[in-house]
């Protein structure tokens, strides 16, 4: 009798269940390919059969036979929104610009580590697995633990797995430290229905006040943001981890929750993040853009994809640039005149930093009005010494991994 209880709580266990008063337990959830003859697992249908690896290069990415979704179904829905897509081109930090101003160490700081390795994704991508990812990706929204939480395909194959063992895939995090309990009980993002470890609305609304000149609304322009810093930040996440073509200048949830975090120095989760990111709507179209190129091929590599799909029988994207200066300057991050750095620091309310631990874990709560709101503290904008023009914006040749 004893064995068959300590059978069914295992059951429980890995079935995403935590026994009363333990940590947040980390479900071993296998990375799983479907197989055709489980009924309990997703199943992708296609219009026509593949039992093949092609030799050679399609002339056209969307025949690829990866691409033959079954007509009305969910995947063959999103991939007519996606075909007609070409690939965004990603832009990452310039350190080397950041350096000669004196303001490699303040970004260094106020980022982190393990968000400059996120951002600093500069794989290249592939036409082919980039719309496969995209059109064949689910998410089961609020779940964590659940082993099916997420699912997509690459070279018709399904993986399903939860929020944790992505994690791992995505490069951001071990499988030491998905194991830790500050893994699952760390911020997850802002939402506007109430979740566990997450904030509101009333929370990013106060941050945005604390920081920019105007209110916080559906439309929350970057350039109103006082700090230089903090406006090159966001920018710099609409073209690395949320990238977009179009909103470059417009400041959504994912950006703002964290810029707040780091600001706030409070914990979240990047894992979540990115999944949030990837689940974004997109509006498709011949003059949009399909993102995350980068990511989705740092997810296949750690899938063993391209060992299979070899890169060069794959329609390339466009190669990750550096943020240049010229960009940098359209955007009113960095001045016009020589020596080119910071613009300067607009006047706003005084402000008091937050007192708050490294780590606050956050639970569901009624939305209230803010009262009192504390304001961040701001980083000192450093103004920069001499320095020579630079008469184009940097390549991504001229980048250094030695940066991180």
């Amino acid at each position: 009798m004893a064995s068959s209880s300590r059978a069914g709580r295992a059951r429980k266990r890995a079935a995403g269940q935590t026994a009363p008063g333990q940590d947040p337990v980390v479900v071993e959830t296998p990375i799983i390919q479907i197989a055709e003859d489980d009924p309990k697992l997703r199943k992708i249908e296609y219009s026509t059969s593949y039992n093949f690896i092609l030799d050679e290069l399609m002339n056209r990415a969307v025949n690829h036979p990866i691409l033959k979704f079954e007509e009305d179904t969910y995947e063959w829905d999103k991939f007519n929104k996606f075909k007609n897509m070409g690939l965004l081109q990603h832009r990452v930090i310039n350190w080397e610009w950041l350096a000669e101003i004196g303001a490699k160490q303040d970004v260094r700081e106020l980022l982190g580590e393990r968000l400059i390795y996120a951002m600093n994704c500069i794989e290249p991508q592939y036409v082919e697995l980039v719309l496969e990812f995209h059109s064949t990706w689910y998410h089961k929204e609020g779940k964590f633990e659940q082993g099916n939480a997420l699912s997509f395909s690459f070279g018709r194959k399904v993986y399903e797995m939860n929020v944790p063992r992505f994690a791992i895939i995505s490069g951001l995090y071990t499988e030491e430290e998905v194991r830790r309990p500050e893994f699952s009980t760390c911020l997850r993002g802002a939402y506007t229905e109430n979740r566990k470890y997450s904030v509101g609305k009333r929370e990013l609304k106060a941050f945005w006040e604390s920081i920019s000149d105007t209110d916080f609304g559906q439309t929350n322009l970057i350039s109103t943001v006082r700090n230089p810093i903090y406006r090159y930040v966001l920018r710099l996440l609409a073209t690395t981890l949320v990238g977009r073509k179009s909103g470059e200048n417009k400041a959504n949830w994912i950006e703002l929750f964290v810029l707040m975090c780091r600001v706030q120095r409070r914990e979240f989760n990047l894992a979540t993040v990115l999944v949030d990111s990837i689940s974004r709507g997109r509006r498709g179209g011949d003059r949009a853009r399909l993102d995350m190129g980068p990511y989705i091929t740092r997810i296949a590599s750690h899938l063993g994809v391209l060992d299979v799909y070899r890169p060069e029988l794959l329609h390339r994207g466009p190669t990750t640039a550096i943020f240049g200066l010229e960009d940098l300057q359209k955007a009113g991050i960095a001045s016009w005149e020589a020596p080119y750095g910071w613009e300067p620091l607009r006047e706003g309310p005084p402000v008091q930093p937050r007192q708050r631990g490294p780590v606050e874990v956050v639970e569901p709560q009624q939305e209230a009005e803010p009262s009192g709101v504390q304001q961040p503290p701001q980083i000192p904008v450093q103004q920069a010494g001499r320095r020579v023009p630079l008469p184009v914006p940097l390549t991504l040749e001229s980048f250094s991994g030695a940066e991180f």
